[in-house]
């Protein structure tokens, strides 16, 4: 690794650990020229995903806006700030869980939708009322009570 201070190719590593859910390593090292430290990842290569669209157009998986969508619905939340960069982790894998090259985007939408059930509700409702298409103030209490069941009166579900 080039270290970005003096571009010397001389370093060791300080320190490693598993971040998104043990899908990436971070490491710290410490270039042995100029002694500066500097944070790398490592992330295993996977096969592009590519995803089908309901019009079926087919185009590449964008982690990015997977990370908007979510940082969209769980803005402004008192939730630690991970979460967003975590949660879609959890997406990506479990999509590449399923050992297909494409998937459908309703199948993300679904898969977000699970994420978000388990982390906050209200995160959970403003993703439901894009991804399914609210059009009326029932579709909301509809799905406000289909939460309530499954979690009572909780406002927030534990974080990830």
């Amino acid at each position: 690794m080039r270290c970005p201070y003096c571009a010397a190719n001389d370093d060791r590593v300080v320190d490693s650990r598993p971040v998104d859910d043990g899908e990436s390593i971070r490491r710290r090292r410490e270039c042995r020229a100029c002694h500066q430290r500097f944070t790398t990842f490592e992330r295993a290569t996977h096969e592009p995903l590519t995803v089908r669209k309901r019009h079926g157009a087919v185009e590449p998986f964008q982690r990015d806006k997977l990370h908007l969508g979510l940082a969209r619905a769980l803005a402004n939340l008192d939730l630690d700030g991970d979460v967003v960069r975590t949660s879609a982790a959890k997406v990506e894998a479990q999509l590449r869980r399923g050992g297909r090259r494409t998937v459908a985007s309703e199948e993300i939408g679904r898969t977000v939708l699970e994420v978000l059930r388990g982390i906050d509700q209200v995160a959970y409702v403003r993703f439901a009322s894009v991804y399914k298409g609210f059009t009326s103030p029932e579709d909301f209490a509809r799905e406000v009570a289909s939460l309530e069941v499954d979690h009572g009166d909780d406002r927030h579900v534990a974080s990830p």
